[in-house]
């Protein structure tokens, strides 16, 4: 091969070479498609229309309660949500329940963070009360001996334990039902 043929050859596969970099690079017929990222959804447990549905997986009832799913040192010792639902299905109105031994993280995001805007209830202040807790929850006496923490709506209530570093929490409210004429 004399040198001017080899220096035809080499030009030539180094042609066909960027050429088929090219297309790789801006043809997407000719990359693989990227892999989706996984979507993680908490849907709302089964019921029948008119019914309640009651949720008690402690890291679906944890992520729905605090939004924000529980790290690996956060153990979730009690957790439970209740959906009372309308004739089509729609959510009438909600209440959830969760006792946590949380991490440090979760506990410094909690309280120093504060993203539920809780302010501490006076010691002197009467015990809210609870409706229809679960067996679990301790009874109200007990839980007049927590540091008490509320939102300025009153409905979101923790009561720590600081003894043993347990977070007693529960909220209810109002659904999403479909709007009435």
């Amino acid at each position: 091969m004399t040198p001017k043929t080899r220096t035809l050859v080499f030009v030539a596969v180094a042609v066909v070479v960027v050429g088929a970099a090219a297309a790789w690079r801006f043809l997407p017929s000719f990359r693989p498609a990227p892999k989706p990222a996984p979507v993680t959804t908490v849907a709302p447990p089964k019921a029948p229309p008119g019914g309640l549905a009651l949720e008690q997986d402690p890291a679906q009832v944890f992520q729905r309660a605090f939004w924000r799913r529980p790290a690996a040192d956060d153990k979730i010792l009690h957790a439970e949500r209740r959906d009372w639902l309308d004739a089509s299905s729609g959510v009438e109105k909600w209440q959830w329940f969760v006792a946590v031994q949380p991490g440090p993280a979760f506990r410094e995001w909690f309280f120093k963070d504060n993203p539920f805007e809780l302010v501490p209830i006076p010691a002197d202040a009467p015990s809210v009360p609870l409706t229809s807790p679960p067996s679990w929850l301790p009874a109200a006496s007990e839980l007049a001996r927590f540091s008490r923490y509320r939102n300025r709506e009153g409905r979101f209530l923790v009561f720590h334990d600081l003894t043993t570093n347990r977070l007693f929490a529960t909220d209810q409210g109002g659904g999403f039902a479909a709007a009435r004429k």
